[in-house]
């Protein structure tokens, strides 16, 4: 388990490695966003927001910033999401809200242009995060109950909308 966790951490790492948020909203603009602040005080959270690395973000602030998913731009999502998605597979109880915004709507005009920028590479960290979320699932049942995934996926809503969301994904990739 652990070299398939270091796996896709290394792989999320690399494909995003590069990655700035230039003039995209960031982790404390979109807070401010979710709490509709005044003006002045976006301009502070503005100025709070790393631009230029998103692995140093604190954990802390994404913890605490985790419904700022929701309001990123399509610069804003592609600068923060390996950081959303490093933190999710490192916690014992992961953001649930990374995995949700992978799969809410994902043929609706919005969620296409948060995602927009994102190419192959990016998209294939996706998917390999929600094939890793799919097979801690599978675990858990076979841990704690002893079922087989075909014996209880149709029943397991979660586990489903993930199946879903990765699907959309894996057709994403360009080939």
């Amino acid at each position: 388990m652990k070299h398939q966790k270091d796996r896709l951490e290394a792989i999320i790492r690399t494909a995003f490695k590069e990655v700035q948020l230039e003039d995209g909203v960031g982790l404390w603009q979109a807070q401010g966003l979710d709490d509709y602040v005044d003006e002045k005080t976006m301009q502070e959270l503005i100025r709070k927001d790393e631009r230029e690395d998103w692995s140093i973000i604190p954990t802390e602030h994404l913890i605490h910033c985790a419904s700022s998913l929701s309001f990123f731009d399509a610069k804003g999502m592609r600068f923060h999401l390996p950081a959303f998605m490093l933190l999710d597979i490192s916690l014992e109880n992961p953001v649930d809200a990374v995995t949700f915004t992978l799969g809410y709507d994902l043929e609706g005009d919005y969620q296409n242009k948060r995602f927009s920028l994102l190419n192959s590479e990016q998209i294939r960290c996706i998917t390999y995060f929600l094939e890793d979320k799919l097979e801690l699932i599978k675990r858990t049942y076979k841990e704690l109950y002893g079922l087989e995934a075909d014996a209880f996926h149709l029943n397991d809503l979660t586990y489903n909308q993930i199946q879903e969301a990765l699907l959309y994904w894996q057709h994403k990739i360009v080939r």
